[in-house]
């Protein structure tokens, strides 16, 4: 059902979408704070069916019997129930159905339903951390593996001749491997949107996208035109990763504020919503008598609020763009729930009440959440330097080898028809061989710090461009190996010979 006014008589059982625990618990969180107001049935499911989740269609459709259908509501809520392919929904839509029959009042059942639905929510999001810490593990052994292929088939180019198809084949399966890892991590974590989007949301945000849109292609732009001039690998990879760096330290700190305003902001509705409700005024002056100083990261954004609306600018969009420019999803969405059940008639200290119990309590599991992606960002990148490492060893062996043997084996043609007949592959190599043999190490070094890096981002699940940022660090890290491994490897094979 993709509008309210579809008739559900038209719709089949496909047309709903599955409702997630996290929608689930918006909506009953949307739903009591308007139901707390004292406002009709009818405008409670109309209100209803205008949320911002996927289970508003379901009220919609009860709206569309009752309104075009003449279904009573119990009725309409067991109908539409009876229909839905989501478990939680059907379920609730059938309790709602009895306690519309019985007469229950409507605000006390939602915000008792909005509790319960809070601890399956957090029952399903600590499952969910539980299956993404198990494949997290899983993505560091699928890397592992994938390096161990080819270092093995780089040294067997040793013993035998080097098949060019094979390896390629080889690469190009390994980078499918990892990325299907990280397509995994993607599925196993949590699904949920932390941000605004970026052009909308806080100042970091967006002085982050545009770094983004300058500094990507004039790190592409330079990185190749470097490579061009003949400047060492190392050299290349580490000013291409200093280049994006800003963009993901920009990052970063945009999403660490990000996160302390989701903490603050809890306590923040319960403090306005009081002091508007023990003072007997509006959220208009009740923010200029609230103590900002309780509140260090949102402070600039209250302030803001407060004085747009000091200036007479309409409270609605004065709220809404308090939501998008604090950066956060969550803000944005909780903001104009509280903003619009206060306006409605609901008593601020009940709404603040309502909406910081949803807020507090999504904030706690994304704590728990950035423990397990922090604990397996540490890992990968720790895992992708030594992979960087071990790669260019087996690498600068292969080439200091092939230079050995191409220094020992004798140059006259002569003397070669008469020596021994030799099988060893090594001497094979051309330098076309070893400039390919470097191509493939550095293409599957960079491609598995790509898909480390995205692995990190789904694990983390917050502001994407701080992507870069591991990606960043791991470029760096391998255009230092590529300075300093050669030489080390060179060291040790003249110190053994």
């Amino acid at each position: 059902m993709s509008s309210s006014k579809s008739s559900p008589k038209h719709a089949s059982k496909n047309s709903f979408k599955s409702v997630s625990p996290f929608d689930m618990f918006y909506q009953l969180t949307y739903m009591s704070a308007m139901a707390a107001s004292g406002i009709s049935r009818a405008k409670v499911f109309e209100i209803a069916s205008q949320s911002k989740s996927d289970a508003a269609m379901y009220f919609a459709a009860v709206n569309t019997l009752v309104d075009e259908f003449r279904y009573d509501y119990p009725e309409a809520c067991r109908a539409i129930g009876l229909k839905s392919k989501s478990d939680n929904i059907k379920s609730f839509l059938l309790r709602l159905s009895d306690a519309l029959r019985s007469g229950e009042p409507l605000a006390d059942f939602l915000a008792r339903e909005a509790e319960v639905m809070s601890e399956d929510y957090e029952n399903g999001y600590e499952r969910d951390l539980e299956s993404l810490k198990q494949w997290s593990n899983a993505f560091s052994s699928i890397v592992m593996s994938v390096a161990l292929i080819v270092i093995i088939q780089v040294i067997s180019a040793m013993i035998y001749s080097m098949n060019v198809t094979v390896m390629g084949g080889l690469v190009f399966t390994g980078v499918v491997m990892a990325g299907f890892g990280a397509w995994i991590i993607y599925r196993s974590a949590p699904q949920e949107v932390m941000t605004v989007k970026p052009s909308l949301g806080s100042m970091e945000q967006r002085r982050a996208l545009s770094l983004f849109r300058s500094l990507v292609p004039a790190a592409v732009v330079a990185t190749v035109s470097l490579g061009l001039f003949g400047l060492p690998l190392g050299w290349v990879l580490i000013i291409g990763a200093a280049i994006i760096l800003p963009i993901g330290v920009i990052s970063l700190r945009s999403d660490r504020k990000t996160t302390k305003k989701d903490v603050e902001f809890s306590t923040f509705l319960r403090s306005v919503g009081g002091m508007a409700t023990s003072s007997g005024t509006t959220l208009k002056q009740a923010l200029t008598k609230i103590d900002l100083s309780s509140f260090p990261y949102l402070e600039p954004d209250i302030d803001r609020l407060s004085t747009r609306l000091q200036a007479l600018v309409e409270p609605t969009v004065c709220w809404h763009k308090f939501g998008l420019e604090s950066g956060s999803r969550l803000i944005s969405e909780v903001s104009d729930i509280f903003y619009g059940a206060v306006k409605i008639g609901g008593e601020p200290e009940r709404v603040g009440y309502l909406c910081s119990l949803f807020t507090a309590k999504t904030t706690q599991l994304r704590a728990k959440r950035r423990l397990t992606a922090g604990t397996f960002s540490g890992l990968a990148t720790v895992m992708q330097g030594v992979v960087a490492v071990i790669m260019i060893f087996v690498l600068s062996i292969v080439k200091n080898f092939s230079d050995m043997v191409t220094t020992l084996m004798p140059a006259n043609t002569d003397s070669l028809s008469t020596a021994p007949a030799m099988s060893l592959g090594m001497a094979q190599f051309t330098p076309e061989d070893l400039a390919f043999l470097t191509g493939i190490t550095v293409v599957m070094i960079l491609m598995l710090g790509l898909v480390s890096s995205a692995a990190m981002i789904f694990s983390d699940g917050g502001y994407k461009l701080k992507v870069l940022l591991y990606l960043s660090m791991l470029v760096f890290i391998c255009g230092v190996s590529f300075l300093v491994v050669p030489p080390m490897v060179a060291g040790i094979l003249a110190g053994a010979v």
